[in-house]
């Protein structure tokens, strides 16, 4: 169970991703990908979680807002593809406010695609997710 704010928070973006349909392997960092003696799958999903500066928006003692930018590249085979697959994210986290563990963790504006970057056979697209929350009051 996560505890820090940071982790509630990647938690929650990355429960959400999982909960999209289709949602192709996901590459998590810190975390053998793919398992042992298994061959990199042609098509998968890499994340990045990017915390930004704490800011305390008050003068008081009160929770202090996370900000944030949760990536999810989408690596394939194809150009076209991979676009399709970066719209669906943007489109699954787009306009939504999650909640977890006392945390609301709102995304901050309208998530979006970079330009692709060609790794080998694969392309990547990088889709930057931002978000803002509030560390649960104690």
């Amino acid at each position: 169970m996560a505890a820090g704010t940071d982790a509630i928070i990647f938690k929650a973006v990355t429960d959400r991703l999982i909960a999209m349909p289709g949602v192709l392997p996901i590459a998590a960092p810190n975390v053998v990908f793919p398992a042992a003696g298994q061959p990199l799958p042609p098509k998968y999903l890499r994340l990045a979680f990017l915390p930004n500066q704490t800011r305390q928006i008050t003068m008081a003692n009160d929770p202090q807002q996370k900000r944030g930018l949760f990536q999810v590249s989408v690596v394939w085979q194809g150009i076209i593809g991979a676009l399709d697959i970066a719209d669906q994210v943007i489109n699954h986290f787009k306009n939504r406010s999650l909640f977890a563990s006392g945390v609301k963790i709102t995304i901050s504006s309208e998530p979006w695609a970079a330009g692709p970057l060609q790794e080998g056979e694969r392309v990547q697209i990088p889709v930057t997710i931002p978000y803002i929350a509030f560390e649960p009051e104690n």
